[in-house]
């Protein structure tokens, strides 16, 4: 059974997580999504198009995780779309993916910079 402190703490602690992502300057917003395309918690993005992205990232973690299974090659960790504009960066969490949005960058530092981001998210979903 959980506390209210407990089922208070966790929004907080995702949303922390998240803005924590923001203090990189090629960062630009980034929303957390269950596998179901579930919107977690967002930081840096706002507006009606969150929950199209949500779901666009969800379905493109899983087409890439079932692929690279099926080829052997294991599980997808990661997959980034370059755009005019910038880069969205798909983080494989298992339960859970990262949606990045960037500037223009190395993916593999944008990879790096989620990576603690990750880790801790996952343990704030465990520990509810």
């Amino acid at each position: 059974m959980e506390t209210l402190e407990q089922v208070d703490h966790e929004p907080r602690a995702k949303e922390a997580l998240l803005n924590d992502l923001l203090r990189y300057d090629e960062i630009l917003g980034v929303i957390a999504v269950s596998v179901e395309g579930l919107v977690m918690g967002t930081a840096g993005v706002t507006g009606e198009d969150i929950d199209l992205a949500a779901a666009l990232g969800a379905s493109l973690v899983g087409v890439a995780e079932r692929t690279t299974r099926r080829l052997g090659a294991g599980t997808a960790t990661g997959l980034s779309i370059s755009t005019e504009d910038g880069v969205v960066h798909l983080r494989n969490g298992g339960e859970f993916a990262l949606i990045v949005f960037s500037e223009r960058c190395d993916s593999t530092l944008v990879s790096d910079a989620c990576d603690e981001a990750m880790q801790r998210f996952a343990e704030v979903l465990s520990a509810a």
